[in-house]
């Protein structure tokens, strides 16, 4: 007597789809929501990035001039399609000086900003 052959699954049953599907309905919001929020977490930083390298840039640029020829002042500098405004104030009184640079820029709806202190001679 030949022992018997079991018959080869051709698929999944009906109640195995069924279930791989709610399965996915219930985690595909929490997943697509984490997605968004990190995607908005990596432009935020992007953003902040860009507007801490100008600020280097315009401090960069104000430690050049001599001492005498520091004013306040301002500039606008577009990078990648955003216009970001850098801003500093002259301090009174004799040097050093602690030079406030703030560096601001629109996202969405919301205006950014963030600010550096330079130690100018």
């Amino acid at each position: 007597m030949e022992p018997a052959v079991k018959p080869k699954r051709q698929g999944y049953t009906l109640l195995e789809v069924l279930i791989a599907l709610l399965i996915l309905v219930t985690i595909y919001p929490a997943v697509s929501t984490m997605v968004r929020g990190s995607r908005a977490a990596q432009i935020d930083g992007v953003r902040m990035e860009q507007a801490s390298a100008y600020s280097r840039v315009v401090i960069d640029s104000l430690s050049m001039l001599p001492s005498g020829a520091w004013t306040s002042g301002s500039s606008v500098q577009n990078i990648a399609g955003v216009a970001y405004t850098a801003t500093w104030t002259k301090p009174s009184g004799a040097t050093p000086w602690l030079f406030p640079v703030v560096v601001s820029w629109t996202q969405g709806n919301l205006l950014h900003s963030i600010s550096i202190q330079a130690v100018l001679l």
